[in-house]
């Protein structure tokens, strides 16, 4: 979180992560209790694959201080890239690993951890 400190947004990126977390944590613990486990870890899984890769996106999307243009554009299309290879990589695992899964709870979580990030980025 250093490089995020250093250009004076990490309270930002840190707030939509956690955001995403709890929100993730909210409908899990919703699902668990009015549900099951199956479904409440369905929901768990799709806000994790929310939140992990908005984490590598903002991991991935700044240059050195002091980049020129091109670079920072070339920062952004790389994270964008990492974040798609990400979210590729966990829906594949969950759904070659976790074959009792519930695909409404994964997906209704993971539009969930989506929907703050893009809330976040709006009214930020």
């Amino acid at each position: 979180m250093r490089a995020f400190e250093r250009i004076g947004i990490a309270n930002t990126v840190n707030q939509i992560v956690f955001s995403q977390l709890i929100v993730t944590l909210a409908i899990s613990t919703t699902m668990l209790l009015a549900s099951n486990l199956t479904n409440a870890m369905s929901a768990f899984a799709g806000g994790a694959v929310g939140f992990i890769t908005a984490l590598v996106y903002s991991i991935k999307m700044f240059p050195p201080k002091g980049s020129e243009i091109k670079k920072i554009i070339r920062a952004q299309y790389s994270a964008e890239i990492h974040k798609l290879i990400f979210t590729i990589l966990l829906f594949s695992l969950i759904f070659t690993q976790f074959k009792e899964v519930n695909a409404l709870p994964l997906f209704a979580t993971y539009g969930a951890t989506l929907v703050v990030y893009w809330l976040a980025l709006i009214l930020t």
